[in-house]
């Protein structure tokens, strides 16, 4: 098993049982106490749970606003599997809008240049990457005030995204989980919630460390996803239950992305 996933493993016991001792994980996952300390203090440094004495106990948290260098780097692997399947979702002709976030990011880097594609979004890396590509893509970047991440937001923004209508809009979020989808500002709820109400597939591209992770500000219901595209570092039992709500779930393998678990329901994609 990779250290990736082994942390996300760790990540997902911590939130459902509270606590963890190094000496279970240890047993578990047949690996070096220094190989665990290692996990602990790298989750720790990220925010993901405080250490302890001999283990490792749930940090609350209700917000989640790392600097984009840190959360580009951040489960990595995970997001890159992640948007190479997200983008073979695209067909030909589609209206497609991608948000700024760091896995939009990723996605951005593996939609092929030589498909028709119409791509509004609210970054300007995003934009980069695609018009970079010189291909057939359509790029149409929305106006507002542009932040530090290089992405436009503010009125303007949302003056603009009220002029589309698309066929499928890849986003991601602060966290996911039976109750919902969760984030941490204003700006990605409000254009979330518009997006939903002006798109005909809304795709939610969340790793396995957001699952059960809940923020300050509740967006969407999840019922109102069409299709979820996470990793398999989620647990057996909340991918059953993601699955009675979300009409398609998606698990792509870390290791290797080519045979994800997929459960569809194809009346979503008619």
């Amino acid at each position: 098993m990779s250290s990736v996933r082994r942390r996300n493993e760790i990540i997902q016991t911590v939130r459902c049982q509270g606590s963890v001792s190094v000496i279970d994980l240890v047993n578990k996952y047949n690996v070096s106490v220094e190989s665990i300390r290692r996990d602990l203090r790298i989750l720790d440094e990220k925010g993901f749970l405080r250490r302890t004495y001999g283990g490792a106990v749930k940090k609350e948290q209700t917000t989640w606003d790392l600097p984009l260098y840190e959360r580009i780097q951040l489960n990595q692997a995970n997001k890159e599997a992640i948007a190479k399947h997200a983008v073979t979702l695209l067909e030909e002709g589609d209206s497609v809008y991608i948000d700024g976030n760091t896995t939009g990011l990723a996605s951005s880097r593996f939609i092929p240049a030589d498909m028709e594609l119409s791509i509004v979004t609210n970054s300007t890396m995003v934009a980069l990457n695609l018009i970079q590509k010189k291909g057939k893509l359509k790029v149409y970047l929305v106006g507002g005030e542009v932040d530090e991440e290089g992405k436009t937001f503010g009125y303007k923004l949302h003056c603009d995204l009220r002029q589309y209508r698309f066929d499928k809009v890849l986003f991601s979020c602060m966290g996911f989980g039976p109750k919902g989808v969760f984030f941490s500002k204003w700006e990605p709820l409000q254009a979330a919630q518009m997006l939903a109400e002006q798109s005909n597939h809304l795709i939610l591209m969340a790793d396995s460390s957001k699952v059960n992770r809940s923020g300050f500000l509740f967006g969407l219901e999840l019922g109102r996803i069409h299709t979820l595209v996470t990793d398999d570092g989620i647990a057996a039992d909340m991918r059953n239950q993601l699955r009675e709500t979300v009409r398609n779930v998606i698990i792509v393998p870390t290791d290797s992305w080519d045979e994800p678990d997929v459960e569809y329901d194809n009346a979503a994609f008619e």
